[in-house]
């Protein structure tokens, strides 16, 4: 992120010679963000429950998706054109980006000894929550721009995403703890998990690159309209479940959460994401 900052600090230290060495331009966004997330994971509830005289089974129909909702992007840009229609761009981006989560189902089975009937019974645990702070990636771009009062632009290059905070939080079904009285109720035991980057990953940046393509209409001497879409591509962040409940596990759901824990993939979050916007710029 500092050499980012610094080359931005270094295309603004050069504004003075802008009037002896090309032009300068300013530019603001706003538009609608696509993110492109999208992760469906599912686990096997772990091995039959043995319960006196009993087999329970656990199964999970259906699978847990996320899904990645864009919200509006806004954004800044400071181009100084060096050397004809090549030129250099600084600029930064803010986007906001929505999880939608989908619960799974479960379903529990016991096979009861003869007379009895067996049991079964559907639990739905419904949906969890992701909490994820906005998207600001910051960007340095070589820029290609055509002259004219009706052009089009193309840039590309690095940018660094400063760490990014994703948790997300389930509620999932651990297995049958107890049958009810007379048999008539099937006791389970579920559990909040929560994802979180490890402490490793929780405060670092990720680098990536963008790529974007736009046309510029002049509506005055230095004033122009600006329409872009652009793209942004970064590394993927790790989310590893743990328990989120405060409550005490007693030793059986202990020993079912043992069993569960392994069969739980972890998350991986993908910030990449494109943007179509509108905007005004100002040349000097």
């Amino acid at each position: 992120m500092k050499k980012i900052a610094g080359a931005a600090w270094a295309v603004a230290a050069l504004l003075p010679l802008s009037v002896s060495a090309g032009s300068v331009d300013v530019t603001a966004h706003v538009g609608p963000a696509f993110p492109t997330y999208r992760q469906s994971f599912s686990y096997d509830p772990g091995i039959p429950v043995a319960i006196p005289s009993s087999i329970v089974t656990v199964r999970q129909t259906g699978s847990f998706q996320l899904d990645a909702e864009g919200g509006i992007a806004f954004g800044a840009a400071l181009a100084w054109q060096f050397a004809g229609p090549l030129g250099l761009e600084a600029r930064i981006d803010t986007t906001d980006v929505d999880v939608r989560t989908s619960g799974a189902r479960y379903r529990v089975e016991v096979d009861l000894p003869a007379p009895l009937s067996d049991l079964s019974t559907d639990l739905d645990l419904g949906t969890g929550v992701v909490d994820l702070e906005r998207v600001r990636p910051i960007s340095l771009n070589l820029r290609l721009r055509s002259p004219g009062r009706f052009g089009v632009t193309a840039s590309a290059g690095v940018s660094y995403l400063p760490a990014l905070r994703v948790t997300a939080t389930q509620r999932i079904g651990l297995g049958v703890t107890s049958l009810g009285v007379l048999l008539e109720r099937l006791n389970v035991a579920t559990l909040t998990l929560r994802a979180e980057a490890q402490p490793d990953e929780a405060h670092e940046g990720r680098w990536g690159g963008n790529l974007g393509v736009g046309a510029r209409v002049g509506i005055g001497k230095r004033l122009g309209l600006v329409a872009e879409a652009r793209g942004f591509l970064f590394q993927k962040q790790t989310l590893r479940w743990q328990p989120a409940d405060d409550r005490p596990l007693t030793p059986l759901e202990q020993a079912l959460l043992s069993e569960v824990e392994p069969r739980l993939a972890p998350l991986e979050f993908n910030p990449t994401f494109f943007q179509a916007t509108i905007g005004l710029t100002v040349g000097f």
